[in-house]
């Protein structure tokens, strides 16, 4: 055998080897340990209440926008028909669009941080239990991880 054979030879024995530890890896990392699907267990109550704040959250805002596209609809049409004479047709315009701006502030000052928080709190939540809980679980280890389980409150 020629050199270049023998190196050809070790670099494909040496290959065949990392890759049989690398499967055996893993096989042995790739399942769930019945800790880890304890954890999981009892991360994954924690989500909806997450997601029901965030939806809670975001009803608000959409409210807050329906509010201010009605708002801005009463301003334009009141605009429209506004005579520059009428006194009381312009503090109407005045009050429309000072209720307009408080809607506009109020969205950007309180709900769309809110809703942000609160979505991205969800998220990361979610993310957590996807990082830690979408591997395979042999369903002899999860009836383990039932058995006596208690999960600390957050």
């Amino acid at each position: 055998m020629t050199l270049r054979k023998y190196i050809s030879a070790a670099i494909l024995l040496a290959t065949m080897f990392l890759s049989a530890q690398a499967a055996q890896a893993q096989s042995t990392a790739g399942s769930m340990s019945v800790p880890e699907i304890q954890q999981c267990l009892c991360l994954q109550p924690r989500l909806q209440p997450l997601q029901d704040a965030w939806l809670q959250k975001q009803r608000a805002f959409d409210e807050q926008n329906a509010q201010l596209t009605t708002v801005s609809q009463e301003v334009t049409a009141q605009r429209a028909k506004l005579d520059p004479n009428d006194l009381v047709g312009q503090q109407v315009l005045k009050d429309l669009l000072a209720q307009q701006q408080g809607l506009r502030d109020a969205i950007s000052t309180r709900a769309l941080p809110e809703v942000n928080q609160a979505r991205d709190a969800y998220n990361a939540a979610v993310t957590q239990y996807n990082g830690l809980c979408t591997r395979p679980r042999y369903s002899g280890d999860e009836e383990k991880a039932r058995q006596g389980l208690a999960c600390v409150a957050p």
